[in-house]
């Protein structure tokens, strides 16, 4: 650096910035507690306290344009989600943009469905099972623990989600997850 140039270390920038976000970038909860996401990679306070090499305000402004707050929720479900049958993180994101759902709902929505793709994924239902419209009733007359009030009107949310997601898209084809 040259000389005259005021640097900090990084992980005070980075923890200043925490300290600055007030809500979720993806859903607008307001936060409390908070993941750090990086590059799409959730940087965890033991990374943070390492991350001790200077560097000057302009620096800090490049690297924070590419810096995202996101509250327990949202981090869950982005980083640690890994659905086999349904597009829940965009499934979660229909929930919160296009519905006025409050947040407690949105979650047990998502909770609820990722819980049937885990249960399907266990018992190896068949894929081409989910793809076209209607799939909850199909879903609910094959799987017999999908019948449930929780599962069944989450997977009636979803097929409202397919059915906006087929409407906001004309002309293209929509491909079901596999």
């Amino acid at each position: 650096m040259p000389a005259g140039i005021k640097t900090r270390p990084l992980s005070r920038y980075l923890k200043d910035y925490k300290h600055s976000q007030t809500h979720c970038s993806q859903c607008g909860k307001e936060l409390d507690r908070m993941a750090l996401v990086f590059r799409g990679q959730v940087i965890n306070k033991e990374a943070i306290a390492k991350m001790d090499q200077p560097i000057d305000e302009e620096l800090w402004r490049n690297l924070s344009q590419e810096l995202t707050a996101l509250c327990r929720f949202c981090s869950e479900i982005s980083f640690n989600s890994n659905s086999s049958y349904f597009d829940i993180i965009a499934f979660k994101q229909y929930l919160f943009e296009q519905t006025e759902m409050n947040h407690s709902t949105v979650r047990e929505y998502v909770v609820r469905l990722r819980r049937l793709d885990e249960i399907l994924a266990a018992n190896n239902y068949p894929r081409d099972r989910i793809a076209g419209e209607s799939i909850h009733q199909r879903i609910m007359d094959d799987v017999p623990v999908a019948a449930g009030d929780n599962y069944r009107i989450a997977l009636r949310k979803y097929d409202q989600y397919l059915a906006w997601q087929r409407e906001s898209t004309p002309g293209n084809v929509y491909l079901e997850r596999a």
